[in-house]
């Protein structure tokens, strides 16, 4: 299923085009009054509801303990939201590098600290694309944190441990899986009144699937942040398109939501 787009999407419409946001209610007004603003209409779905973690005594332990870390590492807004409130509780940063997975983790840090990251990828926004970066291959004996929600990907931390880091996690955020509308949501599907679904979690997928007619699903196109998304769509049987926006931020999703619907 193809993913590449062309690059100019200037003067492109939604056209009416009914697009589910499925990010967190506090994350996704953006995106709304984007596809809005494009004349879309945004069908709010909420599947994930971000919330404060437990403060666990091995989380009170890695903040307090924050001086020993060369790099501390941010794998998404979430995790620069709730990690840097309780970061600044404690003393806020010192003099550690600061990595970022995506540019709109980055982007939080900047507007939160006013400073830049050190370390993002160029192209590939996501772990390995982080991974391939020089300032992270030759880490041996350096201390690294990874700041994240209460699961996710090892690949960031198992990589980096082979390559001879020493690697703790802080989680600093927890999902929760809010209830659906489902009988609104299916026949939303069934009429054919949502043209396409955006996700950016894999826990976004799941939710999803649980919640709504997979018979109905399987044929609604999807737009999803990576490629990881993509193949657990297709392993839930999705027949219809599935596109990769080149970028997780607002602004990216919206761009290939315009290119897609302007060539149909």
């Amino acid at each position: 299923m193809p993913d590449e787009l062309p690059e100019d999407s200037a003067g492109l419409k939604l056209k009416d085009l009914g697009v589910m946001i499925t990010r967190p209610f506090h994350q996704a007004q953006n995106l709304q009054q984007q596809v809005e603003s494009a004349g879309g209409r945004a069908m709010m779905y909420p599947l994930l509801e971000i919330l404060p973690a437990e403060m666990t005594p091995q989380l009170v332990y890695e903040l307090e303990q924050l001086d020993r870390y060369q790099i501390i590492i941010f794998v998404s807004p979430n995790a620069v939201e709730y990690g840097l409130k309780l970061i600044n509780d404690r003393g806020g940063l010192k003099q550690q590098r600061i990595a970022a997975v995506g540019k709109g983790t980055a982007e939080k840090f900047k507007t939160m600290t006013g400073r830049e990251v050190d370390i993002m990828p160029e192209h590939q926004f996501d772990s390995d694309g982080l991974l391939a970066m020089p300032a992270l291959r030759q880490v041996k004996d350096q201390h690294i944190l990874i700041m994240r929600g209460q699961s996710g990907r090892e690949l960031l931390a198992t990589t980096l441990q082979q390559r001879g880091a020493k690697v703790n996690y802080a989680a600093v955020y927890q999902r929760q899986c809010p209830s659906l509308d489902a009988k609104k949501l299916n026949s939303e599907l069934q009429q054919g009144k949502i043209g396409i679904i955006s996700l950016t979690s894999a826990e976004a997928i799941e939710n999803l699937f649980k919640q709504a007619n997979r018979e109905y699903l399987v044929q609604v196109p999807f737009i999803v942040i990576n490629a990881r998304l993509r193949d657990l769509l297709t392993e839930h049987g999705v027949k219809s398109e599935i596109l990769v926006s080149h970028e997780a931020s607002d602004s990216g999703i919206l761009k290939m939501l315009k290119q897609w619907h302007g060539r149909n």
